[in-house]
């Protein structure tokens, strides 16, 4: 296993490096799941698969776009019974949306695909490599969860 010393020029990469990876392993991994959906619906019916019941603006704030967008979103998945409304318990005028069987299938067989792909890359990893990227990923938790 080789040591590469941080010199200030690749301390000063990292953030770019890191940015580039996670972007095109993201966009790998969409591609990966096969659920035919477009980033936005995948990605609005994960977070309502991993949050839900939730109301339009939950969805809106936690997909970082407006109540409109949300909307659309929500109406698309709907269409192809993916997620189903129901009304507020506590507000009349409101609905929580939640994923429908069928989108649970859907999440689930992303999943599935996506660490089988995940799987794949890895096994040609050697042991120390493996055990690197165990103590990467536990950085990468850190970073996104600790506020600095």
């Amino acid at each position: 296993m080789t040591v590469t010393v941080a010199t200030p020029t690749a301390r000063e990469e990292l953030p770019a490096r890191l940015r580039r990876v996670t972007m095109r392993l993201s966009r790998r991994l969409r591609r990966e799941a096969g659920s035919g959906l477009p980033p936005a619906l995948d990605s609005a019916l994960t977070t309502i698969g991993r949050r839900g019941p939730i109301s339009p603006s939950e969805l809106a704030q936690l997909e970082g776009v407006r109540r409109p967008t949300a909307t659309r979103l929500l109406a698309i998945l709907e269409d192809r019974g993916l997620v189903a409304r129901t009304p507020d318990p506590c507000d009349r005028r409101s609905c929580r949306v939640a994923v429908t069987e069928p989108g649970r299938a859907l999440l689930r067989d992303s999943r599935t695909r996506r660490d089988a792909y995940i799987a794949r890359r890895l096994a040609s990893f050697e042991p120390d490599d493996r055990a690197m990227l165990d103590r990467a990923l536990a950085l990468l938790e850190r970073m996104i969860t600790e506020e600095r």
